[in-house]
């Protein structure tokens, strides 16, 4: 344990001696984020619809590697201390310390996660620095999580919920499909009548080693391809604005949102990312790029063999581009989604409102 984590272990053990003294307020809900400074995404659209209903907190931060950033996030931990201990629910997407270490048993706290599921290992079933618990429920889109979840997040198996999340239900609108792609084609008209092929991975690294990406040639790709082919790309937020090499038939989209870049594209090529699971909703080709899977497994592990989902897997550009031309996996989409998601109604917002209605209510 570092000097820093035994400082900040003191400094909240002495304020959690005088917070179990205040009580919870039965009205209040927090929202905490280590990932963003602002609401956004499933954690935006259930502010939205409970604001008007309950007190509602924000503990909002966004933790970068740096010695300004370590000091903010020490001060942050002690206001999530107060907050979380003196709110009858906590709302959050990402794992949390204070959560785990220094919470009052009355407190329920809902996991929204910040994915559609998990390839990659995380949580309790890899090294960390601490043991992940205390959560109440946890979101998924498919009783398909449950074991794995219970294990990652120390729950059981009953408290994983698969209502969906809210963020999904747009995927499921095909008036919002319309309008994205739309307004994307408006903005980017050189776009219109191409084929499109999105490439979205995940990141090698974490938080604390720093974060790295596998090389992708896309000229070499597009070289062996119709003309009418192009590749946007948009890359993880935590490894921000990393670009391919410039290429006339190369689009960086990383200020883009990425649901809304699924819209007009055509197929998504992807790796380890949770967003292959959201991209499966569409219906449309999906083609792993993992040249380190075998390596991958190793170190860190996956929770879902990609090699079982009957899916195209590469290893090299050129067969990147062969894949491309031959893809025949389509239906196999379909199988996928209905395994993934329990839900296609769009109303997962609609469902994680009531829950956390529902909670709110028992005493």
């Amino acid at each position: 344990m570092t000097i820093q984590k035994i400082i900040l272990n003191i400094v909240l053990s002495i304020e959690m001696f005088f917070v179990k003294f205040i009580p919870i307020k039965q009205n209040r809900i927090t929202f905490i984020s280590l990932e963003d400074d602002k609401l956004s995404s499933d954690m935006k659209l259930i502010y939205e619809k409970i604001k008007d209903k309950f007190e509602i907190k924000l503990c909002l931060i966004l933790y970068k590697k740096s010695l300004w950033s370590q000091f903010l996030y020490f001060f942050n931990c002690m206001k999530q201390l107060y907050l979380i201990n003196t709110s009858k629910m906590v709302i959050l997407h990402d794992n949390n310390y204070v959560v785990s270490k220094y919470k009052k048993k009355d407190v329920f706290v809902l996991q929204l996660w910040h994915a559609c599921g998990a390839i990659k290992k995380f949580g309790n079933v890899i090294d960390r620095t601490y043991l992940i618990k205390n959560y109440n429920a946890v979101l998924s889109t498919s009783s398909y999580w449950k074991k794995i979840y219970s294990q990652a997040f120390s729950v059981n198996e009953d408290q994983v919920l698969p209502l969906g999340l809210p963020r999904t239900d747009e995927l499921f609108n095909q008036e919002w499909i319309d309008s994205q792609q739309k307004r994307l084609f408006d903005k980017y008209p050189e776009l219109k009548n191409k084929k499109i092929i999105l490439y979205a991975p995940t990141f090698r690294g974490n938080i604390y080693k720093g974060f790295h990406q596998i090389d992708f040639n896309a000229k070499k790709i597009l070289d062996n391809l119709d003309e009418d082919y192009v590749i946007i790309y948009k890359f993880h937020p935590l490894v921000g604005n990393y670009q391919l090499s410039v290429h006339n038939r190369v689009y960086n989209m990383n200020h883009e949102d990425t649901h809304a870049l699924f819209t007009i594209s055509d197929m998504l090529i992807s790796d380890y990312s949770s967003i292959i699971f959201d991209y499966m909703i569409l219906n449309k080709p999906i083609i792993f790029y993992i040249p380190d899977y075998q390596e991958y497994k190793k170190e860190l592990g996956v929770f879902v063999d990609i090699e079982k989902l009957n899916l195209p897997i590469c290893n090299s550009e050129n067969e990147i581009s062969q894949v491309i031309i031959d893809y025949r996996s389509i239906f196999q989409i379909k199988e996928l989604r209905n395994i993934f998601y329990e839900y296609q109604d769009g109303q997962s917002l609609k469902r994680v409102v009531d829950h956390i209605d529902d909670a709110m209510s028992n005493s």
